[in-house]
């Protein structure tokens, strides 16, 4: 089930004109500081530089400067390219604009702020048709940036959040609450949390929150979390969870930020000699492909990311024959498998 809700705002294209009359000269001088920049005086290409700052001005890369033109371009912009996490979303988003005429350029930050502001910064100088990006969550400049491009601009995966035009994706407060319901259910009532939770991944956070704050209204002891900044692989979920468990031998339950990582605590749990699910169940997000093939199967949460791809899509084409910016909320399912089928529960 999807549901939208419709937003509007105007958003004002800065100019090489806008930007010579910010600083008192001629657009020819403007144009000569982009294209030529040591024909023009160090004092003065700083006070154009910091114009061109101020009014999130990006330049032009397409043949003849036109500010007005746009590209058939697409930018995509994902956060990570490991483990699969994005790339139906990816396939079928591609898939869907390239039966338009539209070609993806696609961009990944590796979650890093100022990487994400310089990829958004190129791909805007191409005059994109639209931009799709993951999150709502972004940092402030890039939020500028996207807000003055006067273009469609898509935010993918996450809606629980200020949207800046049009949203695909889902609540993941809500994914991490039934993470956590699931577990209670199960019987366990020793909660801890194993994984990569970066700087600016605010999805993971969320997921956080919400198992967080699902256990405390069920009256369960503090959620324990041991976590790293690092990428999420199963050697990271392998070592916190060694980790965890020497420190914690009372944990009875672990819910994982990722199946990459969880594969890794399941491994851990074996060499403990700990039994999954009786001793400790295991539960993560994303489904990856081989989260049915370990030993136990893991029981983990399922993003629809194939109707993400197709309805980013269709928002985009949307968007671009001027229907109203909306938010469309796609709907996961918790896949239970015998990782938390604790069989005295």
């Amino acid at each position: 089930m999807e549901t939208e809700i419709t937003d509007r705002g105007a958003r004002p294209v800065p100019t090489l004109a806008s930007i010579a009359e910010r600083v008192g000269v001629s657009v020819n001088t403007v144009s000569r500081a982009l294209r030529a920049p040591n024909t023009v005086r160090p004092e003065l290409r700083r006070r154009i530089n910091a114009a061109m700052e101020e009014l999130n001005y990006v330049p032009n890369r397409l043949a003849g400067g036109l500010s007005g033109t746009r590209s058939d371009i697409v930018g995509v912009v994902v956060t990570s390219l490991y483990y699969s996490e994005f790339a139906s979303i990816i396939d079928t988003l591609q898939s869907a604009l390239l039966e338009s005429g539209l070609q993806v350029m696609l961009a990944n930050t590796r979650y890093n702020a100022d990487q994400e502001l310089k990829l958004v910064r190129s791909i805007l100088s191409w005059r994109p048709a639209a931009i799709a990006i993951i999150g709502v969550d972004h940092p402030p400049k890039v939020v500028e940036l996207l807000k003055a491009s006067a273009i469609p601009i898509i935010e993918m995966w996450d809606t629980d959040g200020e949207v800046i035009d049009t949203a695909v994706g889902f609540d993941h407060t809500r994914v991490g609450a039934a993470q956590a319901d699931h577990l209670i259910a199960r019987g366990y009532r020793r909660i801890a949390f194993i994984g990569s939770v970066r700087e600016n991944d605010r999805r993971a956070q969320k997921r956080l929150n919400g198992l967080e704050a699902a256990a405390a209204v069920a009256g369960l002891p503090q959620v324990l979390k041991h976590t790293a900044q690092q990428g999420g692989s199963p050697a990271l979920g392998e070592r916190l969870a060694f980790e965890l468990i020497e420190g914690h031998p009372e944990i009875d339950a672990i819910a994982c930020n990722s199946d990459v990582v969880a594969f890794g605590v399941l491994r851990a749990l074996k060499t403990l000699g700990k039994r999954v699910p009786d001793d400790i169940g295991v539960i993560a997000f994303g489904d990856n492909e081989a989260a049915g093939c370990v030993t136990p199967p893991l029981t983990t949460v399922r993003p629809d990311r194939e109707r993400i791809g197709k309805l980013t899509a269709e928002a985009i084409l949307a968007r671009i024959n001027g229907a109203e910016p909306c938010t469309t909320i796609v709907e996961w399912e918790l896949v239970a498998r015998e990782s938390t089928h604790k069989k005295n529960a």
